[in-house]
């Protein structure tokens, strides 16, 4: 067990406690950092940044800290990669109660719990797949990739063309905080926008790919997941990772990268 590892049990175990307050304190101590390096890469800009800190930690820290005692040590994500995650989510019911929440059509009103939930993940926080996954996952006992898959599948079926566009454009509205716009693309007219079904058709390729790519992922071991995570998630140089894998230098790493990445083609083929 990392050092990491024993410091996060005993947060969680002190959480539930008569001494919460001083653990929390400690929480925010040791992670204070990966929370505000969230708020502020959500948000592009300092203020807001700071603003959607407070809002993160009050929700982190309410209900005596439900939210936080949601995480389980025995699932596929490391703790400070779960925050990150729900951290993102509080940043855009922040984004949300400061700037409105857009209305939900009629089509995806009518979907399962799990369906809804995966449009709200998808199109309304726009995330990933597998941050979806990661997400809904304690909500959704025995949730699989296979299902989540064919919800999102759903999802996408269920939205018309211009559904996909007004989506689109609302959730790049909201990601660009930097650049306000007091115009509400849920309010434009029918006929203003060009034609979008081109880009759309685009659009739902490249979702059809991020899922097979996702379930190819699912199919690696957990040392080669590691590798992929390391090198393109977290932007770590090959000397990095060489260091934190143990794996000897570089060019050794770059080999094992190169056949990881070689699997993956042949998964998703």
């Amino acid at each position: 067990m990392s050092t990491q590892d024993s410091e996060v049990d005993s947060i969680f175990e002190g959480l539930r406690s008569g001494r919460s307050r001083e653990v929390w304190a400690e929480f925010l101590r040791l992670f204070s950092p990966v929370i505000f390096e969230t708020c502020e890469y959500s948000s592009g800009d300092a203020d807001q940044a700071a603003d959607c800190f407070l809002f993160t930690c009050e929700q982190l820290s309410r209900n005596n800290f439900r939210r936080l005692l949601r995480f389980r040590p025995e699932g596929s994500a490391a703790f400070s990669t779960w925050l990150r995650v729900v951290v993102r989510n509080l940043c855009l019911d922040w984004r949300r109660k400061e700037f409105g929440r857009p209305r939900l059509f009629r089509s995806i009103a009518r979907l399962s719990q799990l369906e809804a939930e995966v449009y709200r993940c998808r199109f309304e926080k726009g995330i990933s797949l597998e941050d979806t996954f990661v997400s809904l996952q304690p909500h959704f006992p025995g949730l699989t990739m296979e299902r989540l898959a064919a919800a999102d599948w759903k999802v996408n079926q269920s939205m018309n063309s211009r559904q996909h566009w007004l989506r689109g454009t609302q959730r790049v509205r909201v990601q660009s905080m930097s650049q306000e716009s007091s115009v509400d693309v849920m309010e434009m007219p029918a006929n203003d926008p060009a034609d979008p079904n081109p880009n759309q058709e685009l659009a739902l390729a490249a979702r059809e790919q991020e899922s097979r790519l996702l379930m190819a992922l699912q199919q690696l071991s957990k040392p080669e997941r590691l590798l992929i995570r390391l090198r393109f998630e977290q932007s770590l140089t090959l000397e990095e990772i060489a260091r934190l894998t143990k794996l000897g230098d570089a060019q050794r790493v770059h080999r094992h990268i190169a056949a990881v990445l070689e699997k993956l083609r042949k998964n998703m083929a």
